[in-house]
């Protein structure tokens, strides 16, 4: 099954797995999705088959990254340690600790991890606590620009 996410503009594109023919559908009332919905899609060649219509903004691929962190409360290291990155996106991160940590949404933290692409990039990214799920969190790099070496390789590394 495709999954699918919606764009800026409300619209997502299908794409029918039979002859590739893409298909570009107002979706604006899906606009406030809690959380990912199936829908049958009907192809002009015929085929019907069923996509995932995802509420994120952004890709999300799976990974098993390890990796280590920086936790910097107002503007001096707290704390330190281990992490796997366990998917990726390119506007941030899910990670997993080893062990319970005071992070607070909002925080700042610094990770450093290796892609598992050929180069096995290096990526050092500064990233805001944005979801808490206990050893899991969910991160949003600071900013994301075309000349950062890390986004480069993050942009490759999703297609």
């Amino acid at each position: 099954m495709q999954k699918v996410f919606i764009s800026s503009d409300d619209t997502i594109t299908f794409k029918c797995p039979k002859c590739n023919k893409p298909k570009t559908v107002d979706v604006s009332t899906y606009k406030n999705l809690e959380k990912a919905e199936r829908v049958k899609v009907k192809c002009s060649c015929g085929n019907t088959y069923y996509s995932l219509i995802e509420k994120r903004k952004q890709f999300r691929k799976r990974a098993n990254f390890p990796g280590t962190f920086i936790h910097i409360v107002s503007d001096i290291p707290r704390d330190k340690g281990t992490m796997i990155v366990t998917d990726v996106s390119r506007t941030g991160l899910k990670i997993k600790l080893n062990s319970k940590r005071e992070f607070i949404i909002g925080d700042k933290i610094i990770v450093e991890f290796h892609l598992d692409d050929k180069n096995r990039s290096l990526i050092k990214k500064e990233c805001i606590i944005k979801k808490d799920f206990g050893f899991d969190f969910g991160i949003e790099f600071i900013s994301v620009h075309p000349s950062d070496p890390s986004d480069r390789a993050i942009g490759f590394y999703m297609f």
